[in-house]
């Protein structure tokens, strides 16, 4: 479904980026007024004459506001005719297209761990067959408590069944193994915390058990 400038709360953006256009209180509340005068009077001229009656503001400070409004053009001069007025639709287009390419930023981002575990899915899954979704979370907690990529690699290849399975229970073992010895070698104590990784296996024993019953029929 697509998203047009006018249904946005430009408004609302305004308030939450309106450091990062370089504008001010003063300025923004020039904006929301300016809206409503053009609302109520289109084909406006905006001037600190025109905008006083309904702040508070000096004409001065206002004045000064507008044409730093204009000097960025979010504000704009029209012509129709031998008419002038002010327009603020370049503005809000431009807010709503910002806004769009921050969404799709943000949704293409991918943290350094989600890389990591991405490149470790291909890996595990050319060695033992498809990761199940719960398998892939595994893989993703190994990464969170510490594991490296190269512990998280070893510890599966040497977990690998007759039939060229990866035993999840016996890899989680070989990494703890191994992150106790590296904690070790690094500071003399494990630095694991072992009651969480004693409540994250019995989370992972009870995600991995069939609880359907049985009953002979």
């Amino acid at each position: 479904m697509k998203i047009s400038a006018n249904e946005i709360d430009w408004k609302g953006l305004l308030v939450k980026k309106y450091l990062h256009y370089g504008l001010n209180e003063l300025d923004c509340m020039v904006l929301f007024i300016s809206d409503a005068v053009l609302d109520m009077q289109p084909k406006t001229l905006l001037t600190c004459d025109v905008l006083a009656p309904y702040m508070y503001a000096s004409k001065d400070d206002i004045d000064s506001s507008l044409s730093n409004l204009m000097g960025k053009k979010f504000i704009q001069i029209k012509q129709e005719g031998n008419i002038f007025y002010s327009s603020l639709d370049e503005f809000k287009v431009q807010i709503f297209e910002d806004e769009m390419k921050d969404f799709a930023l943000r949704g293409n981002y991918r943290s350094p761990t989600d890389m990591v575990a991405e490149g470790l899915y291909s890996f595990l899954e050319s060695l033992g067959g498809p990761l199940s979704p719960i398998e892939r979370d595994r893989v993703t907690a190994w990464l969170k408590e510490g594991a490296t990529e190269d512990m998280i690699k070893e510890a599966c290849h040497k977990s690998l069944t007759k039939n060229g399975h990866i035993s999840y229970p016996t890899a989680d073992r070989l990494i703890l193994e191994m992150q106790r010895s590296a904690s070790r070698k690094n500071i003399g104590v494990s630095t694991i915390d072992e009651k969480n990784r004693k409540n994250d296996a019995l989370r992972r024993l009870i995600d991995d058990t069939d609880w359907n019953i049985n009953d002979g029929d």
